[in-house]
């Protein structure tokens, strides 16, 4: 069981009456007896997915998936008492499947940071 984090954004001041509402953004998901695992985009240039995401997680109030409110600097002191977790990055089974292949090549470290560019929750 996992609690998933997402920013969500203002919506657009000239924003129609359709599209007024704010976006959530999927920022990572926190999961029992792992590191955090952060949300990237897959066009991010990966050695700069942790700036990009911080400017992700700046854009608006971060909520997780129960609503509950949280400042950036709370997130961050949270994941950093999860480091200690078992890492994302490199532990998938060695199956030839498509699907543990595409996984395995999705996670990657961006200072010493596990990061997923596939949608995941």
């Amino acid at each position: 069981m996992g609690t998933n984090y997402y920013v969500h954004t203002p919506a657009c001041a000239n924003a129609c009456e359709h599209c007024s509402a704010s976006e959530q953004l999927h920022l990572g998901k926190s999961s029992m007896g792992w590191r955090f695992l952060f949300q990237a985009e897959p066009d991010w240039p990966r050695e700069q997915a942790y700036s990009l995401w911080l400017e992700r997680a700046k854009s608006g109030e971060i909520r997780d998936e129960y609503g509950r409110a949280t400042t950036l600097d709370e997130l961050l002191a949270f994941v950093q008492k999860k480091q200690d977790g078992r890492s994302h990055v490199g532990i998938r089974p060695q199956l030839s499947s498509a699907l543990y292949a595409s996984m395995r090549e999705a996670d990657f470290d961006c200072g010493g940071y596990d990061f997923c560019d596939r949608y995941f929750s």
